[in-house]
């Protein structure tokens, strides 16, 4: 009996039946469908709230370099960008002054630029945004023009084609834009624009532009106020690449010209401004001009030309390109331009057009800057069919605060 009631005992447990089975799985099913998209928005929040506090720290980082410095050194952050990477925010003092010609190699000396030079603070502190989100700053209408000292304009900050390249007369260089920091899409193997990789400083010429372009936060030493300065600059950021002048064993003569090799870059920038003559002969000629611009100048490709803006958006990139009409963003670049075409040194920095299914640089600049304007609908009006998908902050002039601005 025993056996008998063991077995019935033993009979009566059986399996989940398949109708069982699948209501848990229904059951399964929703719950993941109810939690995946609430885990989705809560990280895509705690990522937005990171990003929008890493941009407060920096402005007042920069504000706090200003007021420590000693006068004439400004405290400021640059924006970089490093094709397939993130938005990295630097810390930056300013080290001196570049006098630079409009033309290395031209000897009218009425037609002169002067780039102030900043550097990485020395302990290296960065702040990076979460893959992603990005920061353009608001570059007023006409701030892409330039005049040199003899009152000539000049066009050397953002030049490509989608910003008119170097035409003073381009309708997008009268006009207010929201620049992107394009600061990675640069030949990394070249010495400067228009060098053969690895190579010397490369040819000059007035129609060089420089490979690197970004904008700043800059603050003025002692009183920590916002810059008003609308100037151009050189921040130092050396290319990351082992083909350099003078190759693996540069004699001591030339060693010091590398800022890779340099112990300290800000010591570098110094002793660079400062160098009374490049070739050893005790007076200064043409090609010492050449060289020093090569090295440190607009052309080089170990710096990135900025100038300081009072407005800044943060967003994410992927939904501003959506928002512009773009399938997505570039696999190789995260963004919405091109990669780089290493193999062309004089290759331009170009929006990615198959993003598009009709493109047109202009129509594409004007969409970005309604979009980040928070004119979602990109029909030029402002209202409440629009959808504001990107922060704009205004930097607050004597605290380095943030103040964004509600639309």
């Amino acid at each position: 009996m025993r056996n008998q009631a063991g077995k019935t005992r033993l009979g009566s447990y059986r399996g989940f039946t398949i109708i069982e089975l699948m209501v848990v799985l229904v059951i399964l099913s929703i719950i993941v469908a109810i939690s995946v998209p609430a885990f989705q928005s809560m990280l895509y929040s705690s990522k937005r709230t990171f990003a929008v506090n890493s941009l407060k720290n920096a402005t007042l980082l920069a504000h706090d370099l200003a007021l420590r410095g000693i006068e004439g050194e400004d405290g400021a952050v640059v924006f970089l960008f490093d094709e397939g990477g993130q938005v990295t925010i630097v810390p930056a003092v300013r080290v001196g002054t570049l006098v630079e010609p409009f033309s290395p190699l031209a000897t009218n000396t009425g037609a002169l630029l002067e780039r102030d030079i900043f550097v990485p603070i020395a302990t290296g502190e960065t702040i990076q945004l979460p893959k992603n989100w990005s920061v353009r700053g608001y570059a007023t209408p006409g701030m892409m023009i330039d005049y040199l000292s003899d009152g000539r304009e000049i066009t050397k900050w953002y030049t490509s084609p989608m910003y008119g390249q170097m035409n003073a007369n381009s309708p997008a260089k009268e006009d207010r834009n929201w620049v992107f920091p394009e600061s990675g899409f640069y030949a990394k193997d070249s010495q400067s624009f228009g060098a053969a990789p690895g190579g010397g400083i490369g040819s000059f010429g007035n129609s060089d532009p420089t490979g690197r372009q970004s904008f700043m936060v800059r603050f003025d030493s002692k009183t920590g106020a916002l810059s008003r300065d609308t100037n151009a600059a050189l921040f130092i950021d050396p290319r990351p690449s082992r083909e350099r002048p003078f190759g693996d064993r540069p004699t001591l003569d030339d060693r010091w010209k590398r800022v890779d090799l340099a112990d300290d870059t800000r010591q570098w920038a110094v002793r660079m401004l400062k160098a009374p003559n490049f070739g050893g002969s005790g007076q200064w000629d043409q090609g010492d001009t050449a060289q020093r611009v090569g090295y440190i100048g607009n052309a080089s490709n170990d710096t990135v030309l900025v100038k300081p803006v009072t407005r800044l958006a943060l967003y994410d990139e992927q939904a501003l390109a959506r928002g512009i009409g773009a399938r997505g963003l570039n696999r190789s670049t995260n963004t919405i331009y091109k990669p780089y075409d290493q193999s062309n040194p004089g290759s331009q920095i170009e929006i990615d057009d198959a993003l598009f299914a009709t493109f047109n640089d202009e129509q594409v600049r004007v969409d970005i800057n309604r979009w980040v304007d928070g004119d979602t609908t990109l029909d030029g009006n402002f209202n409440e069919d629009d959808e504001p998908e990107s922060r704009i902050f205004t930097i607050q002039p004597y605290s380095g605060e943030l103040q964004e601005v509600l639309r």
